[in-house]
């Protein structure tokens, strides 16, 4: 089994995802991390090891924020092995409470952040012939009954939905010999 070394980490300055980029990086992987604000991510991180963390700024909404981060990744450490999709935020609000615009933003980075790094991410695995992917989702995404998080939930069973089919993509492909 070949030990992975270039991660990946969306939503990397608060949080889970910052605990687990300072935990990577004190075991000596090398770090590609996201946020909507380097100087807050650098300031959360300061690394040790400035040539093993990239910070890089990402709206993941934006497909093309989204290409040329894993592009800049892949670039600057020639290749990525573990992606981890964990950028997200909870919703609070009742159904009838909430704007349509507040749904559809809470969509757009729960659900269409993790899609689009899954897209652009996923030509690069294939073409090196391994990988791994962490998507990040919740107890909300498999028991909707919180009252008040509805699209909370919502959004986090599309993403276990996605993983779910995304595994056996995956799987089946001719090019990986994931399994």
């Amino acid at each position: 089994m070949q030990f992975s070394k270039i991660w990946f980490v969306t939503g990397a300055s608060k949080g889970l995802g910052l605990l687990l980029v300072r935990q990577l990086l004190s075991l000596g992987y090398v770090v590609a991390a996201t946020s909507r604000c380097t100087d807050e991510l650098k300031q959360a991180v300061q690394p040790t090891a400035a040539d093993r963390f990239l910070p890089l700024q990402v709206d993941l909404g934006d497909e093309a924020s989204v290409r040329q981060a894993l592009e800049t990744t892949v670039q600057t450490f020639s290749g990525i092995d573990v992606v981890v999709n964990n950028a997200g935020y909870g919703q609070l609000g009742a159904l009838e409470e909430l704007t349509d615009q507040e749904a559809r933003q809470n969509f757009d980075v729960n659900v269409f952040g993790t899609l689009n790094v899954l897209h652009y991410a996923t030509p690069y695995l294939r073409q090196q012939g391994y990988g791994r992917v962490f998507n990040i989702s919740s107890i909300g995404g498999f028991n909707g009954n919180f009252p008040g998080w509805g699209i909370y939930c919502a959004t986090k069973f599309a993403v276990n939905g996605l993983t779910k089919a995304y595994a056996v993509e995956v799987q089946h492909s001719p090019l990986l010999g994931w399994n």
